[in-house]
């Protein structure tokens, strides 16, 4: 009987449940491509270093899971309100509360059920599309993957265990809830806005920190990054502490000041059905502003690590080849096992070596350059300035294509770190028998070496130096190899303070590409997934929102409809309360894609990277766009089913 109750609702329902369908959908379709890459065997046998990659998508699924179970819980809680009329007349008809819940949880259960095949269904093609995503990160070879067993079993235990929480929550509601307020608690008056002045200083303020902040947390890091200014730590997190405060706060000032503050304003309130859209948000908008500011923070958050996952995947290409421009190379000092001609004999089984060139890096013994940076005083004793020779420079950059070096009669730095281009040289003098160099100019190319910044002198002058370190650098025939097998081989166990730790002096680029790679992965996948599970949350909860209202709006808008409005007045009215309820909460996460996208291309500018910078305020365009698409399709979704709804011939 009770389960036959519960398909017919379903049935009936079936227009109000389609924003919690979709989501529902949407939300099992993206876990089920995540889980599905966290147990993909021929992806993490690939190498070993995205093992990174599989644990860190655990501890995110798991998480988002969490969040997903908090808000659909608060979604069915809503679509309880929404049926609270009907519940309570179930309960004067003499059913038992534990009758009503089962109802409720075999509709949920028969919904639930119906919205995790349509979700594994998507997921078919979510997954495809995320390994696709992560293979070209780690520049894996992409083919169609084969599904996991595993991965649809955690997919529907988590989705199971979802169900059993929001089950919960509505089990919760229903024994607390009155027969009284099921009844009539759309009748109940929402209270006006007290002090709406206030509120809009508030606003106001609010606005002027979040701007304020984004231009301290801009000055912040181009202080940590080039030195300009005076370092601190604390204002970073003050800066991003502010901006989130100052979102919330002007959201909630907003939804409780905007309507009071237009009603006023008898020229607009006057106009059409204005005035009936005002006094029906009124309550409403101050009723929910708590929620208002904290969906704008989330809204917020999704935008701005969308933005940072781009640049972090743009800028990670470019780091690899300034930090590990050559295939492999090493600075040795006289204690390292490894030789360079044991590391070429065990390099030539991985792969062919075209070249291998032996050089020497030199250092005066005293830290004369580091006085002209940052870099110098107490906490920086220990180091040193380094060199290389001008033959030397020539002969290693030569393999990557770089011209000869012209020294112009003085002597040029190649800078480790973006900062040590902002020094100033010019004063620094190196002596060469009786006359003294000048400081002639930075050179841009990559520093393998893991210095601050290495200066490039005359031969006659480097052989006057001791020797820091013996150098050598192997270019190999073949990009693609077992880099994690020659690394393993090239390492030595090393007793330090101790302890036996794995070292490894030799850089092999491949393994670093493979490592950046799956560390990269991690980010952006991380990032994007609850971007989307945080923008999709939010969406329904305004959509789930607006329909638990509607009937009381079924009420109000017949009584005006009564009053003279055409039907067209009517879908204008709702269409324009509707859009305020959606729109609040959205505007200013997505105008904050122009800060977000100029600090990270300001950022990746500083680090070295300018020639990427264009692409980062591009993605933040594209970001905010489809943002606003998704949204807009949310809002449609919402507006057409609430207008079925609502007004009727």
């Amino acid at each position: 009987m009770l389960a036959k109750l519960a398909a017919r609702n379903v049935r009936r329902q079936i227009g109000n449940y389609v924003i919690y369908f979709i989501t529902v959908s949407l939300t099992v379709g993206l876990m089920f491509a995540v889980n599905g890459a966290i147990f993909e065997e021929q992806l993490v046998a690939s190498a070993q270093a995205i093992t990174e990659l599989r644990m860190g998508l655990i501890a995110i699924t798991v998480l988002v899971s969490l969040i997903v179970a908090f808000v659909l819980g608060y979604a069915t809680s809503f679509m309880l309100r929404l049926r609270k009329r009907e519940f309570g007349t179930y309960l004067t008809l003499g059913m038992t509360r534990k009758n009503i819940l089962q109802i409720f949880v075999l509709e949920t259960l028969i919904l639930c059920s119906v919205a995790l095949c349509a979700g594994l269904a998507l997921g078919l093609l979510f997954y495809q599309g995320l390994m696709a995503v992560i293979t070209n990160i780690t520049d894996v070879p992409f083919t169609l993957a084969a599904y996991s067993l595993k991965g649809l079993l955690l997919t529907v235990g988590l989705v199971i265990g979802v169900f059993a929480l929001s089950s919960a929550t509505s089990a919760i509601y229903l024994k607390r809830v009155s027969i009284y307020s099921l009844l009539h608690g759309a009748e109940k008056q929402e209270k006006g806005v007290k002090y709406p002045a206030v509120w809009f200083a508030v606003t106001v303020i609010s606005l002027a920190a979040v701007i304020a902040s984004c231009i301290a947390l801009g000055k912040t890091m181009k202080t940590s990054v080039l030195g300009v200014g005076e370092q601190r730590n604390y204002p970073m997190f003050f800066s991003i502490l502010t901006c989130a405060l100052g979102i919330i706060f002007f959201h909630i000032g907003l939804a409780k000041s905007i309507v009071p503050l237009l009603l006023k304003n008898k020229k607009f309130k006057n106009r059409g059905t204005n005035s009936f859209v005002l006094r029906k948000l009124s309550g409403r908008l101050s009723a929910d502003s708590v929620m208002m500011g904290a969906l704008a923070f989330l809204i917020a958050f999704a935008m701005i690590g969308a933005n940072v996952s781009y640049t972090q995947k743009t800028s990670a290409a470019a780091d690899l080849d300034k930090t590990v421009p050559f295939d492999v190379s090493a600075q040795l000092d006289e204690d390292s096992p490894v030789l360079p001609d044991d590391a070429e004999k065990i390099i030539s089984e991985y792969a062919t070596v075209n070249k291998r060139l032996d050089y020497v890096t030199r250092t005066s013994g005293n830290d004369y350059l580091h006085g002209f940076t940052p870099w110098h005083g107490e906490g920086y004793a220990y180091l040193y300035d380094v060199f290389i020779s001008e033959s030397d420079f020539n002969r290693v950059f030569g393999i990557l294509g770089y011209s000869p070096v012209n020294l112009e009669g003085g002597f040029k730095i190649i800078p480790g770190a973006a900062r040590a281009k902002t020094c100033d040289f010019s004063g620094a003098r190196i002596r060469d028998g009786n006359s003294e160099l000048k400081f002639t100019g930075f050179i841009d190319c990559p520093s393998p070496w893991s210095n601050y910044f290495t200066a490039v002198v005359p031969d006659s002058v480097a052989a006057s130096m001791e020797k820091e370190y013996d150098c050598v650098v192997f270019d190999l025939k073949e990009d693609r190899f077992d880099a994690t097998g020659l690394r393993n081989e090239l390492s030595y166990v090393n007793n330090s303070w101790g302890y036996d730790i794995l070292r490894c002096d030799y850089n092999v680029r491949e393994y670093s590409r493979i490592t950046m790679g799956a560390q990269t992965a991690v980010f952006i996948v991380a990032a994007l997934y609850i971007s989307i599970i945080f923008v999709f949350m939010c969406m329904a909860i305004l959509a789930l929102k607006t329909l638990s209202g509607i009937a009381e709006d079924k009420t109000r808008y017949n009584a005006l409809y009564k009053l003279g409005a055409s039907k067209r007045d009517l879908a204008r009215a709702l269409f324009k309360q509707t859009f305020v309820f959606f729109f609040l909460p959205f505007a200013l996460p997505v105008l904050l894609s122009i800060p977000a996208g100029m600090i990270c291309a300001n950022l990746v500018t500083w680090t070295g990277y300018a020639e990427i910078a264009v692409q980062s305020r591009i993605a933040s365009g594209i970001i905010a766009l489809v943002l606003t698409a998704v949204y807009a399709l949310y809002y449609s979704a919402t507006y057409l089913v609430t207008k079925r709804s609502v007004i009727k011939a």
